[in-house]
């Protein structure tokens, strides 16, 4: 979407980008921490029910971390492909749609890899370690989901 670049361009703006590519392990975890401090958060969902719910599987959590605490205004960008009717519904799309996907983008050795489909492994590549879902949040007004009307990431 372009957002992160045109956001590093305003002024009295800080980008905390954990992802540049050349960053030491170690810098992109402590942007990581630092990201949960922020004044906002900018990130996607794994997928949305079509009641409202939140459902994410992250490996590391640090973002369904800052969904959760931390951020004074999480603002997340969802694409219709990420809609599901229900919970169950989401669980799967994101077990086995998402995931798999985002494994192959980070060149993990795993068997969603290979196959396409989450197969519950214990690898030590795997992304997946925690589920979360978010129904809303006690600060009225600090989740903010504007859904695009197009696909948007996986």
């Amino acid at each position: 979407m372009g957002l992160w670049e045109a956001l590093a361009h305003k002024p009295r703006v800080e980008v905390i980008d954990p992802f540049l590519p050349g960053l030491a392990p170690e810098v992109a975890q402590e942007r990581r921490r630092q990201s949960l401090l922020a004044d906002f958060f900018l990130t996607s969902t794994n997928a949305l029910t079509l009641d409202g719910k939140l459902v994410n599987l992250d490996g590391m959590g640090n973002r369904v971390a800052a969904m959760c605490f931390g951020p004074k205004k999480v603002i997340l960008a969802v694409g219709l492909n990420k809609v599901a009717p229900d919970l169950e519904t989401a669980m799967m799309r994101v077990k086995h749609h998402a995931a798999p996907i985002n494994a192959i983008r980070l060149s993990r050795a795993t068997p969603c890899v290979e196959t396409g489909l989450c197969s519950d492994c214990k690898s030590p590549e795997r992304i997946c370690y925690m589920w979360s879902i978010i129904e809303g949040h006690m600060l009225e007004n600090r989740i903010h989901v504007k859904l695009v009307g197009e696909d948007l990431g996986y």
